[in-house]
């Protein structure tokens, strides 16, 4: 079996990457090093893992993710941190998204029932909808705004949904919440940001160095998130796990397209 997955940032992925010994593949991408881009693999028993950062918002490398998807993963997982736009989402929760929403372009993508439905299984709360958004929502007052549209906020799950349905690879977005509805982020991490979606922790710094009354703040949302990321880890240890037992003897792809019927 070969599953793909995708995480933003390098933080969301380093608890998981830790517990297997991926391999760090360099990405050639128009005749440029595109390092931001690099890919992630291993075996572990009979799957193969692809791990490729898309990073924040969608800023990598489209043929990167279009060469990843040619493979013809089994499957597909969206995943990483989001911020939570319902009061009964909790800081480290796990939820599943039944369908994604692109804000201010109105489309949407599912993701496959039955892999919403296993999720569900291993622990992961359904949620209807997901909203994929452009930019970094800081403020508990746009998020309360944004919960007419959705469940849940994030910045890459429709476009990681809308490559696999392209390349007919059934797929998933799964999120651990970082920040719940009522909560403002600390400082504004859009401004933070690189060209290629990764975060400048020297601009970071420039807003800590501003405001730094916020820090304590700072360091308490750092601590949220990194047990998000942690329990993100556990959760899809536990789901590719479920998948591997309830398909052990073929490929998911044919068995989900099967189950759908």
């Amino acid at each position: 079996m070969r599953i793909l997955i995708t995480f933003a940032v390098e933080a969301e992925f380093a608890p998981w990457r830790r517990r297997y010994r991926f391999r760090r593949k360099e990405i050639i991408d128009g005749g440029h090093d595109n390092r931001a881009d690099a890919s992630y693999h291993c075996k572990t028993d009979d799957v193969c893992l692809d791990v490729y950062l898309t990073g924040v918002g969608w800023k990598g490398s489209r043929a990167v993710l279009a060469s990843l998807l040619k493979e013809k993963p089994d499957l597909c997982i969206s995943s990483g941190l989001a911020g939570g736009l319902r009061p009964e989402l909790k800081t480290g929760e796990i939820v599943v998204a039944r369908e994604v929403l692109l804000v201010n372009g109105g489309q949407k993508f599912t993701s496959r029932p039955l892999l919403v439905d296993l999720a569900e299984e291993t622990g992961a709360k359904p949620v209807r909808t997901f909203l994929t958004n452009a930019q970094v929502v800081c403020e508990a007052k746009s998020k309360r705004s944004m919960a007419v549209l959705g469940d849940v906020v994030e910045m890459e799950s429709f476009h990681v949904l809308k490559s696999a349905r392209d390349m007919q690879v059934p797929a998933v977005s799964v999120r651990a919440i970082s920040d719940t509805v009522d909560e403002d982020l600390p400082f504004d991490f859009g401004r933070a940001l690189r060209p290629d979606g990764r975060i400048s922790y020297g601009r970071l710094l420039l807003q800590v160095a501003a405001h730094p009354r916020r820090l304590p703040a700072m360091t308490s949302f750092g601590k949220k998130s990194a047990r998000a990321a942690h329990n993100l880890a556990d959760f899809l240890d536990r789901y590719i796990a479920t998948i591997r037992q309830r398909f052990p003897h073929c490929g998911a792809e044919k068995d989900v397209e099967v189950a759908a019927r």
